[in-house]
């Protein structure tokens, strides 16, 4: 499966970036779970470049601040909710089955050492996740994961959402 390479512009990496910076630091102040296990920053930078990306790549609202919690939904594609996330492996991962709040989830990866280069992984829905994922014994204990060439290519969830869209 071919990824899909989304450039966020200077002033988009700069709105991600401080997002990133402003999360943790709300984080840190309401005493808030970090999204990284080790409470760095860089998590939050990186989950918000992602976030940039897969807004960019289907044309949505790029994410806001949350200063409570998104409730595991970081974007809306029409009324579909997507969970987007990032990350330094080659699986999707959540921690069980209840914690994947939203419709979709899209995975996004790093593409080279570009910080506003990523890659559109793929994307699947929470019910497939559910049937398809494994639980594997990772970092941080067992999680339910599921391996990137498993995922729909990012292109499918456009064409579903469009189909939802024009078919109502």
């Amino acid at each position: 499966m071919a990824e899909l390479i989304v450039r966020l512009t200077p002033q988009e990496l700069h709105a991600a970036v401080t997002l990133g910076k402003d999360t943790h630091a709300i984080c840190g102040l309401q005493g808030l779970k970090p999204r990284d296990a080790n409470g760095k920053e860089q998590s939050e930078i990186d989950g918000a470049r992602a976030e940039y990306a897969v807004a960019k790549l289907f044309g949505l609202e790029p994410p806001s601040l949350n200063v409570g919690s998104d409730g595991g939904i970081d974007l809306w594609f029409g009324e579909r909710s997507i969970d987007v996330k990032f990350t330094k492996t080659d699986s999707l991962i959540f921690d069980n089955v209840d914690s994947f709040k939203a419709d979709i989830a899209v995975l996004v990866r790093n593409f080279g050492d570009d910080p506003s280069a990523l890659g559109v992984v793929g994307c699947i829905g929470r019910e497939a996740f559910a049937e398809r994922s494994t639980l594997e014994d990772r970092k941080y204990g067992p999680k339910l994961c599921m391996k990137s060439e498993e995922l729909l290519p990012p292109e499918r969830l456009w064409r579903e959402i469009k189909k939802l869209e024009f078919s109502t």
